[in-house]
């Protein structure tokens, strides 16, 4: 059976990203500070990350943003790379301008330091950056690159997208965003995932 950590597995989509994990009958490691396996992202453990076939990270703290968006994503990242684990990080738009909305600068900016710390890592990574999440069912999906939408996104999307990308390789290397479209089917993932850009970085390696 495949074991999988989901980091922020608790949360409103890290939730979804278990279910959708456990529904295909796989282990899940849920690590948080109320999880199957306490997880303090100012210091994670490596052994809550033995044995793990893949990582998915999706946090959002109540406080602290440096501490988790950037250095608990970079600690983990170096766990990941010296293990050889797949890591799906969740992150957010705007982190390429986070000018445009300066009362969440301080998070976004973070964020941004976390992923780039997950590309420098050397680990295998996939990088998905949702729109405004909300919790209503998803009703198609737009797919983007290089962060200049607006719109919002259902988490069970993100859940998809998140779990989707745990099993294709050719989602590695590579930065999107997520959208609802009520135009749009449920996207072919891998389709999706092979037609899109590499990051610089992932081109380059």
């Amino acid at each position: 059976m495949s074991s999988f950590v989901v980091v922020g597995g608790t949360g409103r989509t890290g939730r979804r990203v278990v279910d959708r994990l456990t529904d295909g009958g796989h282990n899940v490691v849920v690590a948080s500070r109320d999880g199957t396996a306490k997880l303090d992202l100012a210091a994670p453990d490596p052994a809550v990350f033995a044995g793990a076939e893949g990582v998915v990270i999706c946090v959002e703290p109540p406080k602290g943003a440096e501490t988790v968006m950037h250095e608990g994503v970079a600690e983990i990242a170096a766990i990941a790379a010296r293990e050889d684990i797949p890591v799906v990080l969740v992150s957010q738009i705007y982190v390429t301008r986070p000018a445009e909305h300066p009362e969440m600068s301080t998070r976004i900016e973070a964020r941004a330091r976390g992923e780039q710390s997950l590309r420098d890592s050397g680990a295998q990574y996939t990088i998905i950056r949702p729109s405004w999440l909300h919790d209503l069912a998803s009703d198609g999906i737009r797919i983007e690159q290089g962060d200049t939408g607006e719109g919002r996104v259902s988490r069970d999307a993100v859940a998809a997208a998140a779990v989707a990308a745990l099993f294709d390789p050719s989602a590695s290397g590579k930065t999107f965003e997520l959208y609802d479209d009520p135009d749009s089917t449920e996207p072919d993932w891998a389709t999706v995932f092979a037609a899109l850009s590499p990051d610089p970085e992932a081109a380059n390696a």
